[in-house]
């Protein structure tokens, strides 16, 4: 394989200007490559500081904390689903989960998969209730929601909701059999298997 690409002085230096050009304190990049027979090439670039107020560098193994990016993958895993037949973007929650319970029954009947993605589904995005980490725990915390008072009525106005996309991660893990952690897009996803 010709890693000469990867090697390149120019994606250090990429990386250095853009963080410049944002104001991004710290960063860290990985950079893949496949060959023809699916063997991978991978760099990892980092730029700045993990913090303004201790200067310390970032390195390769430096930790950060990776936000939302599991919506974007849960979401793929979800349109997956709706690819194969296995639902819609307008089918309801609790014909997927038929145990799917707020403390509002009727609002809990009237979300969809398309609420939960869109963050419209009304269920109070900001509740943080620790289940574990066990494979359990997604569906532990979607049971949990039944405590839950709606916030908006479903298809309302969009609101940030963490709580919906752990109810999409609940419906990946019924629909593939495995827990939502263990579950992935095929890695044929994008190239020819």
């Amino acid at each position: 394989m010709n890693t000469e690409l990867l090697a390149s002085p120019k994606w250090q230096e990429r990386l250095d200007a853009l963080a410049g050009k944002y104001d991004v304190p710290g960063t860290q990049v990985g950079v893949l490559k496949l060959d023809d027979e699916g063997n991978a090439d991978i760099r990892i670039l980092v730029s700045g500081v993990t913090s303004l107020n201790t200067g310390v560098t970032v390195t390769e193994d430096t930790l950060f904390q990776y936000g939302s990016i599991p919506k974007i993958w849960t979401t793929t895993l979800v349109m997956q689903f709706v690819d194969e037949g296995l639902l819609t973007l307008d089918t309801k929650v609790v014909e997927v989960l038929p145990d799917f319970r707020l403390s509002a029954p009727e609002h809990a009947l009237e979300i969809t998969v398309r609420h939960l993605l869109t963050h419209t589904s009304g269920i109070d995005g900001d509740s943080f209730v620790d289940t574990g980490d066990g494979d359990d725990c997604v569906e532990k915390y979607v049971a949990k929601l039944a405590e839950t008072d709606p916030y908006r009525p479903a298809g309302g106005p969009l609101s940030y909701c963490n709580a919906g996309f752990v109810v999409a991660g609940r419906i990946v893990e019924v629909l593939r059999g495995m827990a939502w952690g263990d579950a992935s897009p095929p890695t044929s996803l994008g190239r020819s298997a």
